[in-house]
């Protein structure tokens, strides 16, 4: 299941995902990962959360990103939730590219909570409707 934190850059929804990662270890059934474009927030997390760093691995559109995640989820089964901070800075600024990705995504997250936040306008568009609280 995906939910995506969406607002305005400079609005806290980085740190609103940290502290969310962060307070999900003490209840956490299984493993977490966080995966974000830079090391920015490496020493925040807590130290049980696996840290990706996605610059090292030259992630940079859609497809390269859907099969990272996939790679990640076919080698550790015992993942519970994904954290994923700024997404459209990971892939191209392209809203059909984004929709066809959280499609995707979604199929795989069946059994995984994925929070990804997501930089925007004023008013999500109108596919993200449904990832949002």
């Amino acid at each position: 299941m995906i939910r995506l934190i969406y607002g305005k850059k400079g609005s806290g929804k980085s740190k609103r995902l940290l502290d969310m990662a962060n307070a999900e270890v003490e209840n956490a059934t299984g493993d977490i990962v966080y995966i974000d474009d830079n090391n920015r927030c490496i020493y925040d997390l807590n130290h049980k959360i696996r840290f990706i760093n996605t610059a090292d691995y030259e992630i940079d559109n859609a497809d390269k990103l859907y099969g990272f995640i996939c790679g990640i989820l076919s080698e550790n089964f015992d993942i519970s939730s994904i954290y994923i901070d700024g997404l459209k800075k990971l892939i191209s600024k392209e809203d059909k590219e984004l929709e066809e990705l959280l499609e995707r995504l979604d199929k795989q997250f069946s059994d995984i909570d994925a929070y990804i936040v997501l930089s925007g306008g004023e008013k999500a568009p109108a596919f993200l409707e449904k990832y949002m609280n």
